[in-house]
């Protein structure tokens, strides 16, 4: 009896690891809307956390050897998600911007035509060549696919990098970016760990002057509406329009990356678009702007989408301050504020990271890439962040103003949510100031404080029902989390 009681238990064993090593899209199925519209989810219900890294420059800079190792430590942190693109303009790193056809590690372009000025309707293909030993360029694309894949991580895909190449070059027109699209579509689609990621930093439409007074317009809605149109017939083989309801849209999810200047998002261009499943939010050095900017996104109506926040303010970026002004804190307020506010992901960025190029330059402020892999607060989004998202089911929080005031601003900003069940609130609280809480679940509740910069957790005094007090964070925390939670 004994040695099938230990035989049975070390097939449970085994079966769980083989569970746990499957991935999520073999287990819970592909990415789709939840049905509330304000998060992503699998097939089988299970919610998606969307934790994403900032790795632009992965298939335009990197060696298989390089790309390896930086997929294995982000996959070991817990990131779900790198966010990379494809047809990148090299820049960033300290170094001035490459060719808009530049060649990758190992020599190898995108496209037919010059260093200079590719022919995007044409990407250039050399017969013969594999992922592991690359004849052209996208068979090294081939690998970065690949590598993404096999460490049960998504991969965010932006097939062009198009403030440079789409907004500042004209390099694609509507024709060549739904030829690219298909091209693309057609090579990756399938692959079921993809989310395709339109745009790249730029607005899709602009008519207005600028911050430095200067007036231009122009609408590349048409181009991004195409290249979508593309990918979805690479992908399933059918046309269908870019404002057409089609099952053929179910088979690819896609999001847009704008550019930072709040409160630019997608969704004042594509929110109603049947292509774009979730809107995309990137507010880039406006720290301050992220929980205003999210809440509207919440908001919006007819349809009601997700919202993720794709691109933040860098981890050591210096953003016209000094090098390493956006502290560890200062990243935790863009996440909690993301989440706080409805927010169905978050991606996080370290400065030195995101080009993957350029030494130990004044850009970086004195690191390599490979140095800042190992910045704190990556662990503290990746690992603590995640997981008390989990432990406390953020996709079931609603934002909700009535359990504070006296909120503050900017850095001192206090935010709240309710779970829908009505059985916990909890309050972000960005610095170490005051403000008041009131208990509205209607039960008493026990408290605690958590400490998003370790993990720590403090209790609190209880809250009976409809108290109200002021309520300030353990002393020398730089932020925290009161969480209350109904008195079982």
């Amino acid at each position: 009896m004994k040695n099938i009681i230990t035989t049975c238990i070390c097939l449970v064993i085994l079966n769980s690891c083989s569970v746990l090593s499957q991935a999520p899209w073999q287990v819970n199925g592909k990415l789709e809307v939840s049905s509330n519209g304000h998060f992503v989810q699998h097939k089988d219900g299970r919610p998606f956390l969307w934790i994403g890294d900032t790795g632009w420059g992965v298939f335009q800079q990197l060696t298989r050897e390089e790309i390896d190792q930086y997929l294995d430590h982000r996959q070991t942190l817990g990131f779900t998600v790198i966010q990379a693109v494809a047809h990148w303009s090299p820049h960033g790193g300290g170094l001035d911007r490459s060719p808009d056809n530049a060649a990758n590690a190992y020599g190898h372009r995108p496209f037919v035509g010059d260093e200079n000025k590719p022919i995007t309707s044409e990407p250039l293909i050399v017969k013969g060549g594999n992922m592991n030993t690359p004849n052209d360029y996208w068979d090294h694309a081939d690998y970065v696919i690949e590598a993404v894949k096999k460490r049960n991580m998504y991969l965010a895909l932006l097939p062009c990098w198009a403030s440079q190449l789409i907004t500042g070059k004209g390099l694609y027109s509507v024709e060549q970016a739904k030829i690219y699209g298909e091209f693309i579509g057609k090579r990756y689609g399938k692959e079921p760990h993809i989310i395709w990621m339109l745009g790249g930093d730029t607005k899709a439409q602009f008519d207005a002057y600028d911050k430095n007074q200067k007036y231009s317009a122009y609408d590349d809605r048409p181009i991004y509406r195409a290249m979508a149109e593309g990918i979805v017939k690479g992908t399933t083989g059918q046309s269908p329009a870019w404002n057409e309801k089609s099952p053929a849209w179910d088979e690819v999810f896609m999001t847009y990356h704008p550019n930072g200047d709040a409160p630019y998002g997608s969704s004042q261009w594509f929110h109603e678009d049947v292509w774009q499943d979730a809107n995309g939010v990137e507010v880039w050095k406006e720290v301050n702007d992220v929980y205003r900017t999210m809440l509207n996104e919440y908001q919006l109506k007819n349809p009601v989408k997700p919202s993720l926040f794709l691109e933040g303010s860098y981890e050591y970026g210096s953003y016209r301050h000094e090098c390493g002004w956006v502290t560890p804190v200062r990243v935790r307020r863009q996440f909690y504020h993301t989440f706080f506010a409805g927010g169905a992901g978050h991606t996080y960025g370290a400065g030195p990271v995101w080009a993957m190029r350029g030494n130990e330059g004044d850009y970086n402020c004195g690191y390599t890439w490979k140095q800042a892999l190992d910045f704190p607060a990556a662990k503290q989004v990746a690992i603590i962040g995640k997981q008390f998202l989990i432990d406390h089911k953020w996709h079931e929080w609603v934002p909700d103003g009535n359990v504070i005031s006296g909120v503050g601003e900017a850095e001192s900003l206090k935010t709240a949510v309710t779970s829908k069940s009505g059985d916990m609130a909890l309050v972000y609280f960005s610095n170490n100031s005051a403000c008041r809480v009131k208990n509205i679940l209607n039960k008493d509740a026990d408290a605690f404080w958590f400490n998003p910069g370790i993990g720590k957790k403090e209790k609190a005094a209880s809250f009976k029902d409809k108290e109200a007090r002021d309520m300030v964070p353990p002393t020398n925390w730089e932020d925290a989390i009161l969480v209350l939670q109904v008195t079982k």
